[in-house]
């Protein structure tokens, strides 16, 4: 049995995190950075909602509003024999409770992000969109990359496959990594603010990967590891030991 969910967790994360990228924000390296500047997002490109996609080994059972305080959310799996991965989707990175820790994280942040913006407006025009009067560079200029390093320990050293988009440390035409990030919608960490630290998976490749769409999803595969790091594009509570990175599958 599978029931619904009634909203998209990480579809309203990127959401939102479109909305800062609006707003003027910035993230990761300086602007001008000739060295790893991305490139910038196809017209007509949009991310995909995994959750939309759900894998079929994989079945969310969610009580309704009534019943959730009095049962956790649990995600089960079936159907995965001896040696193949465990499907994952982004949601089960994060530990009981963590969904709505964070949304209430953002509430509060651009709540008081618009009492700074308000406070520095000068004219009609920058009350009516206080962004506007942000200048690039200035102490009101940021996005901090907010949540937490909380993990799902009983995935360490798992062996599991995740669909989402590469991030990488450098554009060059080489298009291989060795380490990258993963995130779970386009533009992540480069485009937009990056997702929190628990929906990131720092990923390392040996040998080095190919990667010829950095806009195109795919699903990643390989052993999960619930491990700190910290880098200028975003700091991730899991990594994982590359087995394969296939091309996801869109309708």
């Amino acid at each position: 049995m599978k029931l619904l969910k009634t909203r998209s967790f990480i579809a309203m994360l990127g959401v939102i995190a479109l909305a800062a990228c609006g707003a003027d924000t910035s993230v990761g390296p300086a602007a001008g950075d000739a060295e790893i500047l991305p490139p910038p997002i196809p017209e007509g490109v949009e991310t995909v909602d995994f959750n939309a996609e759900a894998d079929p080994q994989r079945a969310d059972i969610t009580s309704d509003e009534e019943s959730a305080q009095a049962a956790p959310r649990q995600t089960i799996y079936w159907g995965v024999k001896e040696g193949e991965a465990l499907s994952l989707m982004w949601e089960d990175l994060m530990p009981e409770g963590s969904e709505e820790a964070l949304l209430r994280e953002y509430e509060q942040f651009y709540a008081m992000l618009e009492k700074r913006y308000a406070a520095n407006t000068t004219t009609l025009a920058d009350a009516r969109n206080p962004y506007a009067s942000i200048a690039e560079g200035s102490e009101l200029d940021f996005m901090p990359q907010l949540g937490t390093f909380d993990t799902v320990d009983d995935l360490n050293g798992e062996h599991v496959r995740i669909p989402g988009y590469v991030v990488p440390f450098t554009f060059d035409s080489s298009q291989e990594w060795d380490e990258f990030l993963f995130v779970p919608y386009m533009g992540a960490c480069i485009h937009t603010p990056p997702p929190p630290p628990n929906q990131i998976i720092f990923v390392r490749s040996a040998p080095a990967t190919e990667v010829k769409d950095i806009w195109a999803p795919y699903w990643l595969e390989g052993t999960l590891s619930t491990e700190k790091t910290e880098n200028d594009l975003g700091d991730t509570a899991y990594s994982m030991s590359l087995i394969s990175l296939d091309p996801y599958p869109i309708p």
